[in-house]
């Protein structure tokens, strides 16, 4: 198969990955809970994986709690921040992560909330007349999943900080294709572990600097103070109520540290062949592209005419054996805001070992799907 859906979820892992989660789940313990060698033995791959998150974020201080995957992250962060009165600003172009449960505070009279519309990303001169006396929190996607917009982090931070105004980073499409640094974007960052990172799926983090105080949104046995019947004060025990996924997490670990030793490489490559499948896409006639020439960050989403999405994916899918992702893309106001709510978009996204050649065959596809759909009319 050829695949090109890495957005999803990443199909490439490290050997050292595998290797991880099979020497985890061989000698499986769980962490936090004995004093026995078995399980201070987990707990040390869970610091390590904080300590490589950490690391990767630039961010020795940072609080790492880990979570499910990114939604969870996100969730948690949201959640566990918005104070009732206050208000809320993102845009379009967020996941459904991020907008259901903003919404839903919005709904239960919570909070108020500012959607801005972003055609491309969203500029800091449109977010700073957005903040108002009460607003407590700004949530900003890092990447956008469906057109591979690039969010100006730092200039948002320059003007929120002053104001003591958090921001919330979605980084779900750029940890591992970028270098990141909590001190330059981003004073809370949610990420999967099984994306650019190249872990394990039902991995994911969120990391917050010190000062931030977060409500937990999950209780239970955290393996310390147990006595007492109200949730722990202070992360991580605060946030990570019940066995962690210490299988996956040894995994991710691994993941990152193979992601940071090859980053520049990854970076190249994913820019190179994000400018030659949108090269090649331009060349074809009636292709509406939804990606602009710049936006090289390995996520490109376009359409046929007008061809259901739905029906382009199941063509490349049973008859030349691609894989790519269409729909919606769980982010409707990034569709409504580029006038594909009904059709949806096709998107394809590349991963560290797809090729120049598969990005030639991916091209070739689609002429000859558009060429049938000529024919066809």
């Amino acid at each position: 198969m050829l695949y090109l859906d890495n957005a999803a979820t990443s199909r490439f892992k490290p050997p050292s990955v595998v290797r991880a989660v099979t020497d985890a789940l061989l000698h499986s313990a769980n962490p936090g809970r004995g004093a026995h060698r078995a399980a201070i033995g987990a707990a040390m791959k869970i610091f390590e994986c904080r300590e490589a998150v950490r690391d990767l974020l630039h961010a020795p201080r940072a609080e790492v709690v880990f979570t499910k995957n990114c939604t969870e992250a996100l969730n948690l962060a949201i959640t566990g921040l918005l104070k009732d009165g206050g208000h809320a600003v993102t845009d379009t172009n967020q996941h459904n992560s991020v907008l259901r449960p903003l919404y839903e505070a919005e709904r239960r009279g919570k909070i108020t909330l500012t959607v801005l519309t972003a055609n491309g990303a969203v500029t800091a001169d449109a977010l700073a007349e957005s903040l108002t006396p009460r607003t407590s929190l700004v949530c900003l996607n890092a990447v956008s999943n469906v057109t591979g917009a690039k969010t100006d982090l730092a200039a948002a931070a320059k003007i929120l900080r002053p104001q003591n105004i958090p921001l919330l980073v979605d980084g779900a499409q750029a940890l591992g294709h970028d270098v990141f640094d909590m001190d330059v974007g981003g004073d809370l960052v949610a990420a999967p572990g099984h994306k650019g990172l190249h872990g394990p799926q039902g991995t994911g983090f969120l990391a917050f600097r010190k000062e931030i105080a977060l409500a937990p949104i999950l209780f239970g046995g955290t393996g310390t103070d147990s006595a007492n019947l109200y949730q722990p004060i202070g992360s991580p025990d605060a946030y990570e109520s019940g066995t962690l996924n210490t299988i996956g997490i040894a995994g991710l670990r691994e993941g990152i540290v193979w992601t940071m030793k090859h980053q520049t490489e990854i970076r190249e490559k994913s820019r190179t062949l994000t400018a030659r499948l949108i090269t090649g896409l331009s060349a074809l006639p009636n292709i509406r592209l939804y990606t602009a020439p710049n936006d090289l960050n390995g996520v490109v989403s376009f359409n046929i005419g007008d061809l259901s999405s739905s029906i382009v994916a199941d063509i490349l899918n049973e008859t030349y054996d691609i894989a790519v992702r269409a729909g919606l893309h769980c982010a409707p106001l990034v569709h409504k805001t580029i006038g594909t709510l009904k059709s949806g978009a096709v998107r394809a996204s590349i991963g560290y070992d797809n090729t120049a050649k598969e990005i030639d065959v991916f091209v070739a596809s689609i002429k000859e799907i558009q060429r049938g759909a000529q024919r066809a009319e």
